[in-house]
Order: structure tokens, then sequence, then C-alpha cells
């Protein structure tokens, strides 16, 4: 699972403020979370490459047959995505990952437990 340490963020939607202020989606978020220390957790395999998603930068990519694992730096910290399908992508090419965000976890920073 990635790891992405920020905060939570309530203006009109739930959304999350991660390093270097990328912005990433929430399903919802929980009561009185605005602006609370947190941390964002989400599957490889629960990213898409979206046009309104987060720029990342690839580092490295590893073909594996059925699928393709990209590890790239997504506002600064590494993160890996794995795509069902074949992409021709090369260390330093610039994509927009996007988080399902139904599929995301959302953990308390100090105590570690889930919100």
């Amino acid at each position: 699972m990635n790891f992405l340490k920020g905060k939570v963020k309530v203006n009109g939607s739930a959304g999350f403020e991660g390093p270097n202020g990328v912005k990433l989606p929430l399903a919802s978020a929980p009561a009185n979370s605005d602006g609370r220390p947190a941390v964002y957790g989400v599957r490889p395999e629960h990213f898409t490459i979206a046009d309104d998603g987060a720029e990342a930068e690839i580092v490295v990519v590893e073909p594996t047959g059925s699928e393709t694992q990209v590890f790239a730096k997504l506002g600064g910290e590494q993160v890996v995505a794995v795509f069902r399908e074949r992409h021709q992508f090369n260390p330093g090419d610039r994509i927009r990952l996007k988080p399902d965000p139904s599929a995301v976890h959302l953990f308390d920073e100090a105590t570690g437990k889930r919100l």
C-alpha cells in the first residue's frame, strides 16, 4: 500500500492535500476533520491514469507480462501503481494518477487508527 502524509481538506467536498500540496480525492471525510493531519493509503491497483489526476514522474517501469508496475514520484514521494494494461512508459515520463476515492484508506497521523 502507498502511504502519503498530509491533511484532510473539506471545502464543499472532501479531499486530501498530500506532500508538496498535491490534491487527492476522498469519497467522504470524517466529521470535523478539516485540516486534520492524516495518512492517505491507496493500493497500487487502485490508481488509474486520468486527465484530472495528480501529476507524477515515472522513476521505474516494470512490465510483468499481463500488467505494468510503475514506480513514480507523486508530490515528491514514491508511489507504486499497477495497471492491468501494457503501457509504453519510460523513466522521466509524466503521467496523471488518480486514486479510486472509494478504495482509499485514511488514517490518523498521530495514532495510526483508521478514520
